[in-house]
């Protein structure tokens, strides 16, 4: 395999068209084996590239997997369960919102990470909702968070009801959050699920605090799930690709579809099920874009050896109460053994961190991800320390920081 690292952020000083055709003629003459990217904001445009050089990659579909309303229409051709929706493709669309019953959601159909995310009451609500959106995309764009195909102009959004969801019937007991994800692969177009990752409470209005792993739902669950996204995933028709999908978990047993990305998920998910089940998700990847046929592991085939988190840093509480100051961001004043009273072991996942020493942002729930001044990493021997010790660090956070001046 010949290997040659082009990163985007070497032509930073070009205007986005310009550095990634620099990246296009640079593969045309470097003709790779593999073109991938780990960036669901790059995507659509690395995926194309990919096939116009003849690689493997996700395929002609790419776009079912980016545009959630090109998605949720495949979906709802197919009988996946999912919310009504209505797809804005321009200012002249926003009406259609009134079609939905309320609240709705409206989000950006190729965001990610619950940036710009609003909640809106009632059909007077929506253009002040739809300012402080554009907003959070403005300021999305500027943090390269964003669609890199759509870095201008009004972005293409979606409206979708909001789903009534609950862990009732799912979990037994309190403090996991009420939807989950299921990592797997595609190759050559049949699906291959991996494992389960679950999470713990959302805050207002759709932000992570954090994915758990092992998922602790019995077996009889997780493959009625499975076998969802399965139906899911083959409605897209992609290739080869990571896969990650995530649903809400409803009343009686049921489940509402929110998206599959063709990627792996964000943050540590590939860290957590190496260390839990094993899995080297990343060289089995690899390994689906390269062609080799390596076996593929059955869905959580191993016993989880252990448990663990990816964890919000991030200026507000469990409940989503905003810090009362400014804060730094300063990891290496915080004794997290104490802070977790030693159910957990943590570490700081450097490249998903802001500068240390930096001012930590003021939490606001139209950013999503942009919130997160990084992550941490627990390991635990049980989901239920785990779990405690998770809640510990983002409740106890705050006082063991020094304050911003």
């Amino acid at each position: 395999m010949r290997k040659h690292s082009v990163r985007l952020h070497d032509f930073s000083d070009m205007r986005p068209d310009d550095g990634f055709e620099q990246v296009r003629e640079i593969a045309k003459a470097l003709k790779p084996d593999v073109v991938f990217t780990f960036s669901e904001f790059l995507l659509k445009s690395v995926s194309e590239l990919a096939a116009e050089l003849g690689v493997r990659g996700v395929g002609p579909n790419i776009d079912l997997a980016r545009n959630k309303a090109l998605m949720r229409q495949r979906w709802q051709n197919a009988g996946v369960p999912q919310p009504a929706f209505r797809g804005i493709r321009c200012r002249d669309d926003l009406h259609l919102v009134a079609e939905l019953h309320f609240p709705v959601l409206v989000k950006l159909a190729y965001g990610a990470g619950s940036i710009g995310q609003q909640i809106v009451r009632e059909m007077d609500e929506l253009d002040g909702a739809v300012a402080r959106l554009l907003d959070a995309t403005d300021a999305a764009r500027r943090a390269g968070k964003h669609e890199f195909s759509e870095h201008s102009g009004f972005p293409q959004l979606i409206a979708e009801e909001i789903i009534d969801s609950t862990t009732e019937s799912w979990y037994s007991e309190h403090g996991y959050g009420d939807y989950l994800s299921v990592e797997g692969l595609v190759r050559d177009g049949e699906y291959f699920p991996l494992a389960m990752t679950g999470r713990l409470r959302t805050i207002e209005p759709f932000t992570e605090l954090g994915n758990v792993a092992p998922c602790v739902l019995s077996g009889d669950k997780k493959a009625r799930i499975v076998s969802l996204v399965r139906k899911a995933i083959d409605a897209l028709g992609l290739e080869n690709c990571a896969t990650h999908t995530e649903m809400k978990l409803t009343a009686d047993g049921g489940v509402s579809f929110l998206e599959t990305a063709a990627r792996m998920g964000g943050v540590a998910i590939a860290k957590e099920v190496d260390e839990v089940f094993g899995i080297d998700y990343i060289d089995l990847f690899l390994d689906v874009l390269l062609g080799e046929r390596r076996r593929i592991p059955t869905f959580e085939e191993c016993a989880p050896r252990c448990a663990t988190a990816s964890v919000a840093l991030i200026g507000c509480d469990s409940s989503g109460s905003p810090w009362r100051g400014s804060k730094v961001f300063a990891p290496d004043d915080v004794d997290w053994s104490e802070l977790v009273e030693g159910r957990a072991t943590v570490s700081i996942q450097l490249a998903q961190s802001a500068e240390f020493g930096s001012k930590m942002t003021p939490y606001d729930g139209a950013g999503g991800l942009l919130n997160y001044a990084g992550q941490a990493f627990l390991v635990s021997d049980t989901p239920a320390n785990l779990k405690s010790a998770a809640y510990a660090l983002i409740d106890g956070l705050e006082p063991r920081l020094p304050d911003y001046s």
